[in-house]
């Protein structure tokens, strides 16, 4: 009977104890949680707000750079321009004075291009085609390397002045051959490939990095450029050859030869043989078909000028957007 008591308030003794210990649990829980997740929000708000101000210094940093290397490029170019026209301070006044002036500054920042770019072509063999080839080229002649500025169209730059110095030489080749084309050329197919023969071995030394040279030459923004070029280098070489004619046939002619031209480079680019001979025979090939072709056109009139027109229209549509005349005195 004794321990069916004891029994009893050991249970009533239970019951008052267990509410106790859960509410002071409850209690704890609910108020350690709050204080560390408070401050772990304040903690990631300021790493946030550190990483924000970073990033913000940052942008602001590659702002200035980028601000100081244009005030630098656009320095270049007026220190160019001041040094081209240091001799022209005494110049003419009035309209005619001015414009006089204005010609012989141009005249001087273009032989200041031409001096830096030709220093420049010896160092497209471990540069390419690049801006960094015209800045060893503008350190090579005396200037700083910020007179970049004065390119604008960067590689292509080099490109094109390095064409138009080949034609120029070639040009000036032909001319002495037919004494300012006034002798008549015996064989106008072989004078043809001769001729285009010379104009491609100028681009041997630079072989490697001529497809990056094509490259630059196909973007729409030097198209016109380039495709001057080609129109007047091919209009050059059939007049000297004796191709005075005025028909149809004019157009048809220097169409069908910068086709070749442009056939026989790509073929060049991937020519291993001794001295590009397999390059030369596929040049001469191309030339002996185009004769064929003709041959064969002439046959078919209506064929003929329905093939003509074709390449007329084309040619002067070219023509006349870059604003080429081909009158020769």
């Amino acid at each position: 009977m004794a321990s069916v008591r004891c029994l009893q308030k050991l249970i009533r003794l239970q019951r008052q104890v267990l509410p106790l210990n859960a509410q002071s649990s409850r209690q704890l829980v609910s108020l350690h949680p709050r204080p560390l997740t408070f401050l772990l929000a304040r903690r990631t708000y300021a790493n946030d707000e550190k990483t924000t101000n970073n990033l913000d210094d940052f942008r602001a940093r590659e702002e200035q750079r980028e601000r100081e290397r244009d005030a630098a490029d656009e320095a270049a170019a007026r220190a160019a321009q001041k040094e081209a026209g240091t001799a022209d301070g005494g110049a003419g006044t009035g309209s005619g004075g001015s414009g006089q002036k204005d010609d012989a500054k141009q005249a001087k920042v273009d032989a200041i291009r031409v001096k830096i770019l030709d220093a420049a072509l010896q160092h497209v063999p471990q540069h390419g085609w690049t801006k960094q080839a015209i800045v060893q080229g503008a350190e090579d002649s005396g200037y700083p390397s910020v007179i970049h500025g004065m390119f604008p169209e960067g590689g292509f730059a080099l490109v094109s002045h390095f064409n138009g110095k080949c034609n120029a030489q070639l040009v000036a080749s032909l001319e002495q051959q037919t004494d300012g084309g006034k002798l008549e050329v015996e064989n106008p197919l072989d004078f043809l490939v001769q001729a285009v023969r010379q104009r491609l071995e100028m681009v041997a030394p630079y072989k490697a990095q001529w497809p990056q040279a094509m490259g630059l030459i196909a973007q729409p923004q030097h198209a016109p450029t380039a495709l001057a070029q080609v129109l007047t280098l091919v209009d050059d070489i059939c007049y000297y050859s004796g191709d005075r004619s005025v028909d149809f046939g004019w157009y048809t002619r220097r169409v069908g030869l910068a086709t070749i031209m442009k056939m026989t480079e790509l073929y060049f680019l991937q020519d291993t043989s001794e001295g590009h001979a397999q390059t030369w025979e596929f040049l001469k090939n191309r030339m002996d078909e185009a004769v064929q072709l003709q041959m064969m056109l002439s046959q078919t009139e209506g064929m003929t000028h329905t093939f003509q027109r074709s390449f007329n229209s084309a040619f002067i549509t070219a023509r006349n957007i870059l604003g080429l005349g081909y009158n020769r005195n």
